[in-house]
């Protein structure tokens, strides 16, 4: 009789819980059908599926969302959307009617509440099944799918879907310290969305690759784990975390019934760390729930390609001087050039620089307004806006270790530094600037190179030793060197830059001479021992307009970030489009 009159309440529970589900649907869906959201701003694109979304009840009934969808959606908005989600479809709910407006994503609930909650929660993680007509609550654990985290060390303090928080056992009060909205303590009892260390972060917003992870564990936690066709390959895929990866594959490999992709990207980019919005939020529920017909498998979608690589061009240019030398008339200077053309022209004719994904060159002078400059045959200096023409011509660091930095003394190599340092990245002595190229850290060290000592081993060892140590995937090592008009290295040279490559770098440039010397591939690695001039203001007419750009591809695996491939092309070029003067507008040689 006492078991009878349990299944008899439990019949009793799942018709009121689905009526309960009827009425919030009906009522969402006259609300919709009066306003048509007509009062909320929503893009074009999405106006459509939104409603659909209101229409079928996916959307709760009073659940304040704002008045433009086109906002980022917050971390507590998305739990209660996900979490409504995943009991809806279970056919079963454990908040009542009345308390779902305290429930609201702008809500914190006080003591009393948490203790209800407490118990519902118990409720709901020990017994729940779903019946093809009815709920028998009570009959079996629910499966949520999801069993693992994802965290690693360097996502600590961006991932904020990746660690569980546990509640005390038998504890009444919230499991996390910043909120006690019950949505956040829903989400993470599913397993759908996490916090760390103990604070759920119910205002944040909500990167893409987070809401990836969210998606899938929801769907995950409707027994649905594997996606139905090929995962989508973006051209940023270097950028998804990788704890994240996974859960990128299965949203772009997971259709609706219409064959839309739970999440795609836009213009082949997935952007990763990108606002996921409110309307975005809405149309994934909704494609969700469209999803849950399909039964079909992708094999092997988890190991889908393009997701462990990146490949990266880095280009590299020979010696710039911006300006004029002290003694240098006007007439068919630079300063004359960058007056008529403006600081467009000077790299414009090479289209290297603009299609890699870092450019470098030799930043030989000084940009200053100092008249002190030091007693040698040439000293050159350029106007400070001259800074300007970097970013113009798409480069984005300079290595000032070379012997004109110091022709205006202290002050104009100061002043150059000032000038230089809001536009592009330096590399030169103590200098050790790391760049991050497509997720890839690239350090760069520079020096002069005149004798190969104690001392210059020193500053290699220690240079490699640093980057590595700051975080550098890939080290590479300009030098000037060697002897000017030279066509071939000296001894010099190619012990320092075999040093370079014996210590751990992974790429060799030099600059000095002003004419082009060799390449070498040693051990694998690249050396240039000599680009030659560029965009060149030291000389109104060189004799040799010959010089080089050098573009190195480095493909690195992103789980080792380590090399798995190198390609590199010495490109010829000339440093005046004409030949009977100096334009100073470089072209590639005919």
């Amino acid at each position: 009789m006492v078991e009878k009159a349990k299944k008899k309440a439990r019949k009793t529970l799942a018709l009121g819980l689905a009526l309960l589900l009827c009425v919030g649907m009906l009522s969402a869906f006259f609300q919709v059908r009066a306003a048509g959201l007509s009062e909320i701003s929503i893009s074009p694109w999405a106006k459509k599926e939104v409603a659909a979304a209101y229409e079928i009840g996916l959307i709760a009934e009073g659940f304040g969302l704002g008045a433009d969808y086109r906002l980022p959606v917050t971390r507590l908005q998305l739990a209660r959307l996900a979490t409504d989600f995943v009991i809806a479809e279970k056919k079963s709910s454990i908040i009542s009617p009345d308390e779902t407006a305290a429930y609201s994503a702008e809500t914190k609930i006080g003591s009393s509440n948490v203790e209800m909650y407490s118990a519902e929660i118990e409720t709901l993680s020990a017994k729940t099944e779903v019946g093809s007509s009815e709920v028998d609550a009570g009959s079996e654990e629910i499966d949520i799918g999801v069993s693992e985290t994802e965290t690693s060390p360097a996502e600590v303090e961006t991932a904020s879907e990746e660690t569980e928080t546990q509640a005390p056992e038998n504890s009444k009060t919230p499991i996390f310290f910043d909120t006690e909205n019950p949505y956040a303590a829903l989400a993470n009892e599913l397993g759908i969305m996490h916090g760390f260390d103990g604070f759920f972060r119910p205002e944040d917003k909500i990167t893409r690759a987070e809401a990836a992870a969210v998606l899938k564990r929801c769907m995950a936690a409707l027994g649905v784990t594997e996606a139905n066709k090929e995962p989508m390959v973006f051209s940023d895929t270097y950028s998804i975390p990788r704890w994240a990866v996974e859960a990128v594959k299965f949203v772009s490999g997971r259709t609706d019934s219409f064959g839309t992709a739970l999440m795609s990207g836009s213009a082949g980019l997935f952007s990763s760390n990108g606002n996921f919005t409110i309307e975005q939020a809405i149309l994934t529920i909704l494609r969700m729930h469209n999803s849950l017909s399909v039964t079909e498998v992708f094999p092997d979608w988890r190991e889908v390609s393009g997701y462990n690589h990146v490949q990266l061009a880095l280009t590299f240019g020979g010696d710039c001087t911006f300006g004029r030398g002290k003694n240098f008339s006007y007439s068919g200077s630079f300063d004359e050039m960058y007056d008529k053309m403006g600081p467009e022209y000077f790299f414009s004719g090479i289209s290297e620089f603009f299609d890699d994904d870092l450019t470098m060159v030799n930043f030989e002078g000084t940009l200053t307004n100092s008249n002190s400059a030091a007693v040698k045959t040439f000293v050159f200096k350029g106007r400070p806006e001259y800074a300007q023409i970097l970013p113009a011509g798409s480069i984005d660091i300079v290595t000032i270790a070379n012997n004109h930095s110091m022709d205006y003394l202290q002050k104009g190599f100061s002043d150059t530094i000032e000038h230089l340092s809001p536009v592009v990245a330096i590399s030169g002595y103590e200098r050790l600037p790391i760049v991050n190229v497509k997720g890839v850290n690239v350090g760069f060290a520079s020096n002069v190179g005149w004798g190969f000592d104690e001392g210059q081993k020193r500053f290699i060892r220690n240079s490699i030793e640093s980057l590595r140590a700051a975080g550098a995937d890939l080290v590479v090592f300009n030098y000037h060197w060697g002897i000017e008009r030279a066509y071939r290295s000296n001894a010099t040279q190619r012990a320092i830059a075999h040093y370079c490559i014996d210590q751990g770098a992974d790429l060799v440039i030099g600059h000095h001479p002003h004419v082009v010397q060799e390449t070498e591939t040693y051990k694998g690695k690249q050396i240039a021992y000599s680009l030659g001039n560029l965009v060149f203001g030291g000389n109104h007419n060189p004799a040799d307009k010959n010089c080089l750009i050098f573009r190195q591809n480095f493909t690195l695996d992103l789980d080792s970030r380590k090399i798995v491939s190198e390609s590199h092309e010495a490109i010829p070029y000339r440093v005046s489009s004409v030949n009977y003067r100096n334009d100073y507008h470089p072209v590639r040689a005919s």
